[in-house]
């Protein structure tokens, strides 16, 4: 648990690192662990892309379906104005990424959909001054039980 300050790739990686900590600690097993890191990653890597930079925020809470690791984007850039959109493999807010500009970017613009495909529940929330992007993933995830 714990915030950790995100503005160059060295921080995403540790943010990654303290995320499958956490997991590991909190009994998820290994490959869930590294899932939960990865949606770390994905979501860190758009604060350093992205946003200029943020903050990752990683808890544990007991929701409706039992322990969760909760993966807390936060940053000083407007909310996505489609999220669902941006979510699409291959996509941004602004729909599909040219193939050419795919080239140039260092990614294909599948973090977000990865991000929502491990998790059990991805939103945005606005802030007074930004956003938060928030991933839940639970110990037991719902409908695999």
């Amino acid at each position: 648990m714990g915030r950790y300050r995100v503005t160059t790739e060295a921080d995403v990686v540790g943010a990654r690192v303290a995320a499958e900590r956490l997991a590991l600690q909190e009994g998820f097993p290994r490959l869930a662990a590294q899932e939960v890191a990865l949606v770390t990653s994905e979501l860190a890597w758009n604060l350093v892309r992205h946003a200029g930079g943020g903050e990752i925020d990683l808890a544990m809470t007991n929701g409706p379906h039992g322990p969760a690791i909760v993966v807390a984007a936060i940053d000083g850039s407007p909310p996505i104005a489609d999220l669902e959109t941006a979510m699409l493999d291959g996509h941004t807010a602004n729909g599909p990424i040219p193939p050419e500009e795919r080239m140039r970017r260092r990614g294909l613009g599948s973090g977000l959909g990865a991000a929502l495909r491990l998790s059990d529940r991805l939103v945005q929330e606005a802030l007074p001054r930004g956003k938060r992007i928030v991933a839940t993933r639970y110990l037991v995830r719902p409908g695999r039980l």
